[in-house]
C-alpha cells in the first residue's frame, strides 16, 4: 500500500494517546494517599483529561479542512510529549491534572483524524478490517497500560509512569516527521469562534454539575445551576451549527436515521467501558485486598481478547455487516455485568478476570462494526464531520459514565455508615446493576438498526 508510512504513525500515535488514557488508573490509589485526594477529586485526573479532548473534537473537521494532515499529527504529538514531560516533573495534584489536559489536546485532535485518514486510504470494501486494524492496535494500550503500571508502582512511584510514556511519545514524533504526508485535501472554510466557545463552556458547565453530584448530592444549587447552564448552552450550540451555513460541526448528519441510532449506541459502548475499567482495579484492592499489580493484572486477558475479537469483527463485518455482530456483543456486554453483580467480598479477584473476559469480548464485538456502520451511512465529503460527531460523543460516553457511576461508589461509602470496603462494594454493586440495565437499552435498541452504505453507491 502506498501510504504504509501514515498508517503505522496515525495508528502508533493512536495507541499511544490510548496509552496514556488509561496509564494511571491503577496508581489512583498511590495517588490519592500521596496528594490526600478522595475517589471524586482523583478521578478529575480521567475527567478533566476528557473534558478537553471533547473541547477539541468538534474543531477536527474544520482543522482537517484547514490544514494540512501533516501538521496536524506533529502538533497533536507534540501536545502529548510536552504534557508527559510535566506529567514526569509533577510535584502536586493540580500540576499533574495539567499535565492530562495538554496531553488531551492532542488526544482531541488525533482521535477523529485517525479515522479520517483511514476511511481515506482504505477502499470502501476495506474499511471494516481498516476499523478492525486500528482497534485492535488501539485496545492492546488498555491490555498493558494496567498490567504495566501496577508493577511499576509496586517497584518505584506513579511519576515512572510517565518516563515510560515520554521516550515512546519522542519516537513516533520523530517519525511523523520523516514519513508523514498529507493524504487529505483542502477546503475553504472559516472558523466560528463563537461557536467554539459555546461548546466550551456548555461541556464544562455540565460535567462540572454531574461531578457535584457525588459531594453535595442530587438537589443542590451547585449541581442544578451547572446542570442548566451546560443544557442551555449545548442547546444554544446545536441551534447555531443547524442555521450556520459553514458549521463547525455539521450536526444536520444527526437527520440521518441510522447515523443517529449508531452515534447513541456508541455512546452507551463508551459510557460502560472506561466506567469498568475504573472500577475494577479500585474495587480490587478496596474491597478484595489485591495488590495494584494484581489488580492490574487482572484485566490484561480482557484487553488482549477484547484487541483479538475487535481485529476479527472488521472482517466479520465486511462479510456480514455490522447489525448482526453488534447483537452479539451488546448480548454478551450485558450477561457480563449479570456476572459481576454476583461477585461478593470473600469472592475470589479472579472471577473479575474471567468475568472482564466476556465484557470486552462483548466490546469487541459493538465499538469499530458500529463506527463504520455510521460512516457508511454518510456521503465521503462528510465523514470528516461524521468522525468528529462520534468522537465527540464517545468522549462524552467517556465522561457520563465515569462520573455517574464514580458517583455511585462515593455516595454509597459515604451514607452507609458502614466500614469503607464495605460501602465500596455496595456502591460497586449498584453501578454495575445500573451498567447492565443500559446494556440492556443497547441491546433492544441494536435490533432496530439497519444498514446504508452510501460510499459504496457512489464508487459503483
Amino acid at each position: 500500500m502506498q501510504n504504509k508510512g501514515v498508517i503505522i504513525v496515525i495508528i502508533s500515535a493512536a495507541f499511544l494517546f490510548t496509552f496514556s488514557q488509561f496509564l494511571l488508573i491503577t496508581a489512583y490509589p498511590t495517588i490519592m494517599k500521596e496528594f490526600n485526594v478522595n475517589t471524586t477529586q482523583v478521578q478529575w485526573l480521567t475527567t478533566a483529561s476528557l473534558l478537553t479532548t471533547i473541547i477539541f473534537i468538534p474543531l477536527t473537521g474544520y482543522l482537517a479542512d484547514k490544514f494540512s494532515s501533516r501538521s496536524l499529527v506533529i502538533f497533536s504529538l507534540g501536545c502529548l510529549v510536552l504534557g508527559t514531560l510535566i506529567g514526569c516533573l509533577s510535584v502536586a495534584f493540580s500540576q499533574l491534572i495539567f499535565s492530562r489536559v495538554v496531553q488531551s489536546i492532542g488526544g482531541g485532535m488525533m482521535l477523529p483524524l485517525v479515522q479520517i485518514i483511514l476511511l481515506t486510504v482504505f477502499p470502501y470494501e476495506r474499511r471494516g478490517f481498516a476499523m478492525g486494524l486500528l482497534g485492535a492496535v488501539v485496545n492492546v494500550a488498555p491490555a498493558s497500560a494496567p498490567a504495566l503500571s501496577g508493577i511499576i508502582i509496586d517497584l518505584l512511584d506513579w511519576r515512572a509512569l510517565y518516563w515510560v510514556l515520554l521516550p515512546l511519545a519522542c519516537a513516533v514524533l520523530l517519525l511523523a516527521f520523516i514519513v508523514m504526508k498529507d493524504v487529505l485535501g483542502k477546503k475553504d472554510t472559516k472558523l466560528d469562534l463563537f461557536s467554539i466557545m459555546l461548546s466550551a463552556l456548555g461541556f464544562s458547565f455540565f460535567v462540572f454539575g454531574l461531578s457535584n453530584i457525588s459531594v453535595v448530592g442530587f438537589i443542590n444549587v451547585m449541581v442544578i445551576i451547572p446542570l442548566l447552564i451546560g443544557i442551555f448552552t449545548l442547546f444554544l450550540f446545536v441551534r447555531r451549527q443547524l442555521l450556520l451555513r459553514t458549521p463547525v460541526l455539521n450536526l444536520r448528519l444527526i437527520s440521518n436515521s441510522t447515523f443517529r441510532l449508531t452515534t447513541f449506541l456508541i455512546f452507551i459502548n463508551m459510557m460502560l467501558l472506561l466506567s469498568m475499567e475504573t472500577l475494577l482495579p479500585m474495587f480490587s484492592q478496596e474491597v478484595l485486598g489485591t495488590s495494584a499489580f494484581l489488580s492490574g493484572l487482572l484485566l490484561v486477558p480482557g484487553t488482549i481478547i477484547l484487541s483479538v475479537v475487535t481485529f476479527i469483527s472488521g472482517n466479520l463485518y465486511d462479510q456480514y455487516g455490522g447489525k448482526k455482530i453488534a447483537l452479539m456483543g451488546f448480548s454478551l456486554t450485558f450477561t457480563s455485568l449479570i456476572l459481576m453483580i454476583t461477585i461478593g467480598m470473600e469472592s475470589s479477584p479472579y472471577w473479575i478476570m474471567i468475568f472482564f473476559c466476556v465484557f470486552m469480548m462483548g466490546f469487541g464485538f459493538t465499538l469499530m462494526p458500529l463506527v463504520t456502520v455510521s460512516m457508511n451511512a454518510l456521503e465521503n465529503t462528510d465523514i470528516s464531520h461524521g468522525s468528529a460527531i462520534i468522537n465527540t460523543v464517545r468522549q462524552f460516553g467517556l465522561i457520563f459514565g465515569i462520573i455517574v457511576f464514580s458517583s455511585i461508589v462515593s455516595m454509597t461509602t459515604s451514607v452507609m455508615g458502614t466500614p469503607y470496603e464495605v460501602g465500596a462494594y455496595w456502591g460497586t454493586t449498584y453501578a454495575f446493576i445500573l451498567m447492565a440495565i443500559f446494556a440492556l437499552i443497547g441491546l433492544i435498541l441494536a435490533c432496530f438498526l439497519k444498514e446504508e452504505n452510501k460510499a459504496a453507491n457512489h464508487a459503483t
